[in-house]
């Protein structure tokens, strides 16, 4: 189930990391990054059919999600109180929209293994999933570094299908799009993202997966939602005019206010502009719902219990009640906030001292909104890296987290992030992790 590189011949391994040493400036070039030090030399490399039962695992974690939020909630309302966000935690959100499958149109799985065996440790689940440009960019371009290499040619070595032409087909079932409607991907220029700040040149930069939905057939182009307006028809409006549709790429939380995040709030809300996906996916995102799986084990086919109890690590809301029994156990937990993303707030119990967890664990039950999560002992990826200021090259096992992607339930892509040497045990970009491509060989 893990990267095949112990698996490949001593010449295949060499040739990866010749045309690593060649061609990795080309390949991230581009690609968005917070570590300036390393670079990896290539990418993980699955067999075609551990990648199968990763999807196969992510798409019914996401529908067990979707069906433990039902037996909850029917509109999101009731689902942001059963989840326990505030009022106006979540923007964009229509408290009256009722729950349905449209809300799963975009996955992706944070999977860690151990012992190869896959653990979903948490479910992104909305439109606004990161890395499939980069990845699909970083696998494409190290396929075509390795073209004409004899010894690479024969391993066959092939990427899985495109999650960014993915998700636009996705988008346009869900938005039922015509070739008259005009589409727009909204991005923020408050968000970590790497250059996000400067609008213009992040639709510079984006124009490449402008062009991919032009190809497409799709009337395509990009904008931050901060520059958004609204006419005197009450259309949303980019640079070149009023649009029917928008693929919302940010996090509907903590969004900075602005009139054009209002703009976009009402034309969604008269129903002027369609969007993909509704805010209210991003609840379904909450790592609470984890525990709620584990709460309903006795109502699942016994089929579904069985992926529950072996691919989701037993996650527990945290409480005043726990708190003795996380502390005995501190070796064996994490603690989570269940909102958060990007890692932020993750205490990982056998990496801190019993003092720290301690008071980790007081401060997040005065806060609330916490999990308590099974620790997944990871299996470590042995990866190749060129250190950017000297050249050298350096060999090092490392914790690795692969997040294959379902758009409209189709897989495609995966988004892999590891350490770097030296790094701590949170795989996380904004912390200085990697971001890789995945390879599949037959």
């Amino acid at each position: 189930m893990t990267d095949l590189w112990p698996r490949l011949s001593e010449d295949v391994r060499t040739a990866l990391v010749a045309r690593g040493v060649e061609s990795w400036q080309q390949v991230y070039d581009g690609v968005a990054t917070h570590n300036k030090e390393w670079r990896p030399l290539r990418p993980p490399i699955m067999s075609a059919a551990a990648y199968g039962q990763l999807t196969d695992i992510s798409a019914t974690v996401a529908r067990l999600i979707l069906e433990a939020c039902l037996r909850r909630a029917t509109t999101a309302g009731e689902l942001r109180r059963a989840v326990g966000m505030p009022v106006g935690a979540i923007d964009l959100l229509f408290e009256d929209l009722v729950l349905s499958e449209e809300l799963i149109g975009g996955v992706r799985a944070d999977i860690l293994l151990a012992g190869g065996t896959p653990y979903v440790v948490e479910a992104n689940i909305d439109s606004a999933l990161g890395g499939a440009h980069d990845s699909d960019g970083v696998a494409r371009r190290f396929l075509s570094a390795y073209d004409g290499d004899p010894v690479l040619d024969a391993v066959g070595l092939t990427a899985p299908p495109s999650a960014v032409d993915a998700r636009y087909e996705a988008v346009r079932a869900a938005l039922q799009l015509s070739g008259q409607d005009r589409l727009a991907m909204i991005f923020t220029t408050g968000g970590t993202y790497p250059g996000s700040q400067d609008g213009q040149a992040m639709i510079k930069l984006l124009e490449p997966f402008s062009e991919r939905g032009r190809e497409l057939g799709l009337d395509m182009r990009v904008f931050p939602v901060e520059w958004l307006t609204l006419d005197d028809a009450g259309r949303l409006c980019v640079d070149d005019g009023p649009i029917d549709a928008v693929l919302r790429m940010f996090v509907p939380q903590g969004t900075q206010p602005s009139t054009g995040l209002d703009a976009l709030a009402t034309a969604v809300g008269t129903g002027a502009v369609r969007m993909f996906t509704p805010a209210a996916s991003w609840l379904l995102a909450s790592k609470s719902i984890l525990a709620w799986l584990w709460d309903d084990l006795s109502t699942l086919s016994p089929e579904d219990a069985d992926v529950v109890r072996r691919h989701v690590p037993r996650t527990s809301v945290l409480s005043e009640g726990l708190r003795s029994e996380a502390v005995a156990k501190q070796s064996e937990l994490v603690l989570k906030p269940s909102g958060s993303y990007g890692g932020v707030g993750v205490v990982v119990g056998p990496e801190v001292s019993a003092h720290a967890w301690q008071a980790a664990l007081d401060a997040a039950i005065t806060e609330g909104g916490y999990i308590l999560q099974a620790h997944v002992p990871v299996d470590r990826l042995t990866m190749q890296f060129i250190e950017v200021s000297t050249g050298e090259v350096h060999e090092a096992a490392v914790p690795f987290c692969i997040a294959p992607y379902l758009f409209g339930g189709t897989p495609a892509g995966a988004y892999l992030r590891f350490s770097v040497p030296g790094a701590g045990p949170v795989v996380n970009v904004g912390q200085g992790a990697l971001t890789s491509g995945l390879l599949l060989a037959p």
